[in-house]
């Protein structure tokens, strides 16, 4: 009988090795696991790299051979889970990058659509500002214009925000949400009227609820605003979903009974604090730079500075209203006047594009002047003063202050002020006259003054001083002949005694003249209602 060769048969080349281990001598015993691993490793693999190593062993020390094949399948398995990490991480990376730059594409068109509809909103409503109701109604307290409330919002907690938006259109307050329908289109989801009575004078709110990452609008009943009624957001409709009670006195409201302080807002509109007001003004502010610096384009940019730079000068108006009243047409004692703060006019002095705001108001004041015994006296009388504004970039301030307007040698009734166009730009002109000893002496200056984008410089000045028939002639503080003077001092409208001018250079416009002579100081009072309400549509000239 032929003697079987082992090595013949793989089947029989494993079983040696195993029956080997079992026999090995103790010293090696500590080996076995390590090698019965490698024949487990190894009986799962048929090739003929497995049966090579399993030969060789035989030939010679088993336990070395297989200890040392069991480490290279180890390092090999390491390798690939190492690898398998990396691919894993990697692809971590890539998913987690992906996402981010989805959400950051969701992010920047949000603040580019929101940031649209803002500025659409601010041109047609005007900024965020605040009025004293005091002034008008004799009301305690402050009412929120123009676009008065916004805020980002998700009201149906998918991940996707809402725009809240609050406007008030002469004195009612709307409330409007914007957000994507379901073509993908930033639509309109909401408009209701916000909380209030009959009255524009009572308080004004928007009723917010929260629960579940979710946000609910309150609605209030017409006829029992202890009724509320809590709409939210499915789909792209706002649906109600249930009921809760208010009560008015405690400001608190109830689900079930059971009054919840935590999870209802009330945002205050109408009847609120100066610091409440000013507060909301800057929040509004503050979330509209947020839609600009996030994505929106330039017009949003250009909308929240319009925004500052309106609130500023509204408010500068809203004081000297306040201080002087608003103004009026007046015909008393042969004098056909506007009284109160006259002119509010919006003009870009050096074509930068951005307006500067002219105001002219009529006050009462006590003034010395010499009665016909040669004896100093106390009277009172009424003048105009101006003001220029500047907007910095934060806030208004003065760029020009004067004492009076131009009057009329020949009419001591007239009282006008001048604005000359010139390459692109508009200059502020004054003429000033005054006389005493019954007309003997009299002393004359007309200027230009140029506006250097802080303050208003002497841009030309020409002077004269008669007394008792010898007069003396200036042009920019330097002694000219009178040729010369009339040459070229009478450069401003009227200074020279003639109504006769430039009308395509220069815009004279009367605040008070003799009754016969009103022409249209009248038409004054409507332009400069009309320039208030561009800053703030809400304002009504009350």
């Amino acid at each position: 009988m032929k003697k079987y060769n082992y090595f013949d048969d793989d089947d029989l080349i494993l079983d040696e090795i195993r029956n080997r281990v079992k026999t090995a001598e103790p010293e090696q015993k500590h080996d076995r696991a390590e090698v019965l691993d490698a024949i487990r490793a190894f009986s799962k693999d048929g090739s003929e790299k497995v049966i090579s190593v399993a030969r060789t062993a035989l030939r010679r020390n088993p336990f070395e051979e297989l200890e040392n094949a069991s480490k290279r399948k180890k390092r090999w398995v390491t390798a690939f889970m190492f690898f398998v990490f990396i691919l894993f991480f990697v692809l971590l990376v890539l998913i987690t990058v992906h996402s981010v730059t989805k959400q950051n594409e969701k992010i920047e068109k949000f603040n580019a659509d929101a940031g649209t509809v803002c500025t659409q909103y601010i041109v047609q409503y005007g900024s965020c500002n605040y009025e004293n109701l005091y002034d008008k109604y004799k009301v305690q307290g402050y009412r929120m214009t123009g676009l008065c409330y916004v805020r980002e919002m998700d009201f149906d907690g998918d991940g996707t925000s809402e725009l809240l938006m609050v406007y008030n259109d002469s004195g009612v307050f709307y409330v409007e949400v914007w957000g994507y329908n379901g073509k993908g289109k930033f639509a309109t989801l909401y408009h209701e009227k916000a909380t209030q009575k009959k009255k524009k004078t009572t308080p004004a709110w928007v009723t917010v609820y929260s629960r579940n990452n979710r946000y609910y609008i309150g609605v209030h009943d017409n006829k029992d605003i202890s009724k509320v009624s809590l709409y939210t957001l499915r789909g792209d409709k706002f649906e109600k979903k249930m009921n809760c009670t208010y009560d008015e006195k405690a400001e608190a409201f109830s689900i079930r009974k059971k009054v919840d302080p935590l999870n209802f807002e009330r945002i205050r509109l109408g009847v609120l604090s100066e610091s409440k007001a000013i507060v909301t003004q800057n929040l509004v502010t503050d979330t509209i730079d947020g839609f600009s610096s996030g994505g929106g384009d330039a017009a949003v940019k250009a909308a929240a500075i319009n925004a500052s730079l309106n609130g500023s000068y509204y408010r500068i108006i809203e004081e000297l209203n306040q201080k002087y009243g608003t103004a009026k047409y007046v015909e008393k004692n042969g004098l056909a006047y506007i009284k109160g703060l006259a002119v509010v006019d919006l003009i870009d002095f050096d074509n930068d594009g951005r307006d500067e705001l002219m105001l002219i108001y009529r006050k009462t004041v006590k003034s010395r002047t010499e009665d016909y015994h040669g004896n100093y006296v106390s009277v009172e009388e009424d003048k105009y003063y101006i003001e220029i504004y500047r907007y910095n970039g934060n806030s208004a301030v003065i760029a020009y202050k004067g004492e009076g307007i131009s009057n009329s040698l020949n009419s001591s009734a007239d009282q006008y002020f001048v604005l000359e166009k010139k390459g692109g730009v508009t200059n502020y002109c004054h003429n000033s006259f005054s006389s005493k000893n019954y007309g003997r002496t009299i002393n004359a200056t007309s200027t230009v003054l140029k506006y250097n984008k802080t303050s208003f410089d002497t841009d030309f000045k020409a002077s004269y001083h008669s007394d008792y028939g010898y007069t003396e002639y200036y042009i920019d503080d330097e002694y000219v002949r009178k040729s010369t003077f009339e040459e070229e001092g009478y450069r401003v409208p009227l200074f020279d005694g003639s109504e006769e001018y430039n009308d395509g250079t220069y815009i004279v416009t009367y605040l008070q003249r003799k009754s016969t002579s009103a022409g249209k100081i009248k038409s004054q009072v409507e332009r400069t209602q009309q320039t208030i309400k561009k800053l703030n549509p809400a304002y009504d000239g009350e």
